[in-house]
């Protein structure tokens, strides 16, 4: 198990760059709405499943599921082909993609639950070389992300559970455009740096019904703050601020047990993108799932014992692309591995991507990637009473000679 967690922590160290897409150039394309990896491989659902060890906490009212300490963090990595169709030809090419989704640990107090989350929020990356005749490259270049540090703490009363956290988002937009000639023309180039920051709030609850649950949370808009600064070959500007702001998202879940080893579940997020910018339309995500989580007690082959799940998901892109708004459609699977321990769980997926649309933004990207997540760390157990039970023999009664 250190061997796997080892692994998972130096690919996640080096891997911590924006999943790639053409879209990137018109907004942030890649979103992370908060769940595990265990939940992107069944249709990105999971804000109120309390029927496992659930480590993602964008509901932070999840963290307080379970009486372990638990840690979780997970990788996806894979590629993204791209399409576009300008002028009745169409091109393709292929680039490598990679994300560091989160990691989380969370640590019981009887009732109460504190918890620290660092999550990539959403993120774009994506560069273009054009060329312009036979002796002029053009170079566009763009990488955005935002990250998400939450500090949670979350109550249990009986079966529902409420929480609160402490957002504090930063992140940075840098764009860049170069052109260079193989004549003796003088190159050109023109920079934008932008960085900001600032904090936010998310509240929720999850309410368990024995064999189904319910759970909604909501994050708060924030305006981050922060610093531009525009340069070029020739020259360099000064220092201005900046902002971006980040929408009202409110998220509503549902998971039930509809047979004893057969779970579904289905997730709604909305953005209301349209109250901070006129030229958006409010976002929203749709997840549906199923998984199949068998009894190991009652199961004789190591083959019966994997749980097994898959999902469907559906997102509306708040900006539009050549005129017109980008839609995702995503199809995901995964399975889990246990590890030594009792809660200890690897978990393996694979996701289906595509962006956009040829017939309606003349720009398509799909995605092939695959999941791999770790839950389990459970430091602060109760150690084993190794002291065998034995009777204590009563004293005998003296009697008088």
């Amino acid at each position: 198990m250190k061997r796997i967690f080892l692994i998972l922590s130096c690919l996640t160290a080096i891997s911590l760059w924006a999943g790639n897409s053409i879209f990137s150039f018109d907004g942030y394309p890649v979103q992370y709405y908060g769940r595990d990896i265990y939940s992107l491989g069944m249709g990105d659902t999971g804000s109120s499943d309390v029927f496992r060890n659930n480590t993602a906490y964008a509901n932070p009212a999840q963290s307080n599921l379970g009486n372990q300490t638990l840690f979780g963090t997970g990788l996806v990595f894979g590629y993204t082909g791209y399409k576009s169709r300008f002028n009745d030809s169409e091109n393709s090419f292929r680039d490598n993609s990679a994300d560091f989704p989160y990691f989380s640990i969370s640590i019981p107090v009887k009732k109460h639950r504190f918890a620290f989350q660092f999550a990539s929020y959403a993120n774009g990356m994506v560069s273009n070389q054009t060329m312009i005749d036979s002796l002029t490259i053009e170079r566009q270049e763009v990488d955005r992300y935002l990250y998400r540090a939450d500090l949670i703490y979350s109550y249990r009363y009986k079966n529902l559970s409420l929480g609160i956290s402490g957002n504090y988002f930063l992140g940075h937009d840098n764009r860049s455009f170069e052109q260079s000639s193989s004549s003796n023309t003088v190159p050109t180039s023109e920079h934008l740096e932008q960085n900001y920051k600032n904090p936010s709030v998310s509240f929720g609850f999850v309410q368990n019904y024995h064999d189904h649950a319910v759970g909604s949370f909501v994050t708060l808009p924030a305006t981050l703050k922060g610093d531009k600064k525009w340069s070029s070959f020739h020259s360099s500007g000064e220092t201005e601020d900046c902002s971006y702001d980040i929408p009202l998202t409110i998220s509503f879940g549902y998971t039930g047990l509809i047979l004893p080893e057969l779970k579904v579940a289905a997730d709604y997020s909305y953005e209301a993108f349209s109250e901070t910018d006129d030229s958006l339309r409010n976002g929203w995500k749709m997840g549906v799932g199923i998984a199949y989580e068998p009894d190991t007690e009652r199961k004789r082959y190591w083959y019966n014992k994997i749980p097994l799940r898959a999902g469907f998901s559906r997102r509306a892109l708040p900006f539009k692309s050549n005129g017109e708004y980008v839609d995702e459609t995503t199809i995901s699977a995964g399975l889990s591995f246990p590890l030594k321990g009792e809660i200890n769980r690897l978990d393996l997926g694979f996701m289906y991507q595509t962006r956009g649309s040829l017939e309606t933004n003349n720009l398509q990207d799909s995605s092939y990637m695959m999941l791999i997540g770790f839950t389990g760390f459970d430091i602060i157990s109760k150690a084993i009473d190794r002291t065998a039970p034995r009777d204590i023999p009563e004293a005998e009664e003296l009697r008088e000679w």
